[in-house]
């Protein structure tokens, strides 16, 4: 499970449409990261390990993409069994070598199991009797592993297995067990094991029923012992015996941990009916449950848990099952929603509806009962829902019950104080002094000691809590009129695009009387003052205001901060970042990559352009080379769009634009000629020479293509650009002003050399 730091998304400013858009958006908009960003629930706190495949997984067959792999499953059990047998008298790493790979040695171990009693052999005694039996394990292990690993998985019986043993060396297996004189518990029931997988990879694989009944009493109830019952339930599963290989595999599940996933993938779902009459021949209430847990996982996890409880009320197989009945529930609110909600009590009365009442009552009740394994759990799911109930105090209640139960976990006691926040969040209708006290302690808690220490190892789902608390609290700050603490709690760019709000903005940074928790969102607001400095810079300059922009483009100083991602600490350069282009050239081709890529003698700043800019101007305004002047500012402000080579004087964090598709917030200042038109339109006024007004002729249609393009092509809801059949230039005034009144010009030939637009218009106005 990968973590990352919460992201900004655009909200609206109602209470209603800002819950109403939820979190689910987060965790699925750039792909799904984990469980905490989908769900407030922690399965992992209250179930143990064994059981962890089996959690609730939307998007997976099996919890955080847990798979089994057959040929490697118990590698480390079966190398760490035997070197504790051999006390020694083989090196560890012999006995890795030789056990998980002995059809790779298996003339070695044919050798030494010939030289059995005669002499020592690569340092082995081959006269100790544990050592023998060690050798003779090998020279029969290697014989049938041949087969057993020629299947893709040992319990995808639906699969045709490749290459079977012939019953006949089947036989020989047995009859080598059976042989046995050695009282050797651990190495006989190893040598039975072997029995049991050769039949069941045996031509003859209903053998390994009638083998298993006749000897598996005298076996110990061990990894081995189960592994062997998966064999014979995988033989009535292939004949189609349903009924007995459901009742075996649940009895698998049910007496080892290790093989619970195994049983349940292989578990063949029924209809209820036939369940309770399988489960009632079945004689152990502890295997009856396990046999509606499986069912649980396949069907409907309430009325299997009921049934679980029914049968054995402290069956630990309810924890799973509650968790996942949980994790469903919350997935049917906690998810993104196209329905309005006017306010805060109408969006939790529709939750109410999403929860399933009949089952919560239930739990409510079995836990009130006080007769299930883990009570923790029960009273944990009982509150959480009754959140979405409206049932506060009662929510309350059960957190204590349920951190009184915990005994200390702290996985448990994270679980309960997060969901204690959740609890007063939902509560708060007005944010003042108290609602802040209420929850400042445990907002800190979660940024302060939660966030820095987690990590993808840890299953604490704070995330998708942590966003849902700044929705809500951002709606209810925008309802009493506080757009900057709104903005501050959860993030919408939009609120940048009034000056106003900016200003404000920049006053309430720069306060020092802020309250705690106001401190404490301003300080994991992920903008600052130069962020707002330049992006009014930037504004400013699109309106041709250059002697503010520049004031403003001054104040954003650099800073030096840590990536949330990473770690890593860099500088945020801002008036200081470099121009990728010299933003002044006016070119025929507009090649961003050529310009870049050209040699600069001089190399502007964010700052140096704008006060290059106020120089030109001032050139301007007292009549100094007016042409020139005029052309190199139009050139500043085409280029200063999307269409020219300076895009990064727009990269900013507020304005948010680094590619092809502009927002329609910003379209009308990036995708806008109207600054370089006017500047152009200077110039052409005081052109004097056939060359200058040639080239302001190509500079203006420039313009009216980019206008075209605007309208035509990105001004769409979803920019693709242009198509294949789509117009890509069509008679521009320029191109007919530069073709009749300047074809003598020097220029002219230039720009045929150049453009194949230009090209083709002439082209096609001669025929």
């Amino acid at each position: 499970m990968i973590k990352k730091s919460l992201k900004k998304w655009y909200v609206v400013g109602s209470l209603s449409l800002i819950l109403g858009s939820g979190v689910y958006t987060y965790g699925c908009a750039d792909g799904w990261w984990s469980y905490s960003s989908i769900s407030n629930f922690t399965p992992e706190a209250f179930a143990d390990e064994s059981y962890k495949p089996l959690f609730f997984a939307p998007y997976d067959r099996f919890y955080n993409g847990g798979y089994m792999d057959n040929a490697s499953m118990f590698n480390e059990d079966i190398v760490e069994e035997w070197t504790a047998y051999l006390q020694g008298k083989i090196d560890r790493e012999d006995i890795k070598n030789y056990v998980l790979a002995s059809t790779e040695h298996a003339s070695e171990i044919d050798q030494l199991y010939a030289n059995l009693n005669r002499k020592q052999v690569k340092g082995w005694n081959l006269k100790d009797e544990r050592v023998k039996n060690f050798v003779t394990f090998l020279y029969q292990a290697k014989e049938i592993e041949a087969y057993s690993n020629d299947s893709y998985s040992y319990w995808d019986y639906e699969s045709y297995v490749a290459n079977v043993m012939n019953e006949h060396q089947a036989d020989k297996v047995e009859k080598e067990y059976k042989s046995l004189k050695s009282k050797d518990v651990f190495y006989t029931n190893r040598m039975w094991f072997q029995v049991m997988k050769a039949k069941f990879y045996s031509t003859n694989r209903s053998s390994v029923v009638t083998f298993f009944e006749q000897t598996a009493a005298k076996q110990p109830k061990n990894t081995l012992y189960y592994r062997g019952l998966s064999y014979v339930a995988g033989a009535y599963y292939q004949e189609g015996d349903y009924d007995r290989s459901n009742a075996l595999y649940a009895e698998v599940f049910n007496g080892s941990p290790a093989l619970r996933q195994v049983a349940l993938y292989n578990y063949k779902p029924m209809e209820t009916q036939r369940v309770k009459t399988v489960v009632s021949t079945i004689p152990t209430k502890e295997v009856q449950a396990a046999f509606w847990a499986m069912q649980g996982y396949y069907s409907n996890a309430m009325e299997a848990l009921k049934e679980v409880v029914a049968v054995d009320s402290k069956s630990p197989h309810a924890n799973f099952l509650l968790t996942r009945w949980v994790n469903e529930q919350e997935a049917s609110v906690l998810k993104f929603r196209e329905e309005s909600f006017q306010s805060s009590k109408v969006y939790f009365e529709s939750l109410k509806k999403k929860i399933d009442q009949p089952g919560l009552d239930w739990v409510k009740k079995t836990t009130q009962e006080g007769k299930v394994d883990n009570p923790a759990l029960w009273h944990m799911a009982s509150g959480y829902l009754a959140i979405f109930q409206g049932q506060y105090k009662e929510a309350d209640v059960a957190f204590a019950q349920a951190k009184k139960e915990g005994k200390g976990n702290k996985l448990v006691d994270n679980q309960i104080r997060l969901f204690g926040l959740i609890n007063q969040v939902s509560q708060i209708k007005k944010i003042d002094a108290k609602a802040e006290q209420a929850i400042l302690a445990d907002m800190q808690w979660i940024y302060n000691d939660i966030m820095p220490n987690s990590n993808w190892e840890d299953p604490f789902r704070y995330e998708y809590a942590l966003h849902w608390i700044r929705q809500y609290l951002a709606a209810i700050y925008q309802e009493q009129g506080n757009s900057v603490m709104s903005e501050i709690v959860y993030s919408n760019l939009d609120f940048y695009g009034k000056v106003d709000h900016t200003v404000n903005m920049e006053k309430f940074l720069l306060s020092k009387n802020k309250t705690s928790l106001e401190q404490l969102m301003v300080d994991k607001y992920e903008y600052n003052l130069s962020d707002i400095y330049e992006r009014r810079a930037i504004n400013l300059f699109y309106l041709d205001k250059i002697d503010e922009a520049i004031v403003e483009m001054n104040k954003a100083e650099p800073i030096r901060t840590t990536s949330s991602y990473d770690g890593e600490t860099y500088e945020k350069t801002y008036k200081n970042t470099v121009l990728l282009g010299n933003p002044f050239n006016g070119k025929i081709q507009d090649c961003n990559d050529c310009d870049h890529r050209a040699k600069q003698a001089v190399k502007y700043t964010k700052i140096d352009f704008l006060l290059k800019i106020k120089e030109m101007q001032d050139k301007i305004a007292k009549g100094d080379d007016v042409f020139n002047n005029a052309l190199l500012v139009g050139n500043a402000f085409y280029n200063g769009t999307y269409y020219g080579n300076a895009r990064v004087f727009y990269y900013n964090a507020l304005v948010n634009e680094y590619g092809n598709s502009i927002s329609p917030a910003e379209r009308k200042y990036l995708l806008n000629m109207s600054q370089a038109k006017k500047y152009y339109a200077i110039a052409k006024k005081a052109a004097t020479t056939k060359e200058q007004k040639a080239k302001i002729a190509y500079f203006e249609a420039k313009i009216e293509r980019n206008e075209f393009y605007a309208k035509e092509y990105q001004n769409k809801d979803y920019y693709w650009g242009a198509g294949w059949d789509d117009p890509m230039f069509k008679k521009w005034k320029g191109f007919q002003e530069l073709a009749t009144l300047y074809s003598d010009t020097k220029y002219y030939q230039e720009v045929i050399n150049e453009c194949g637009y230009f090209r083709t218009y002439l082209a096609q106005n001669k025929k």
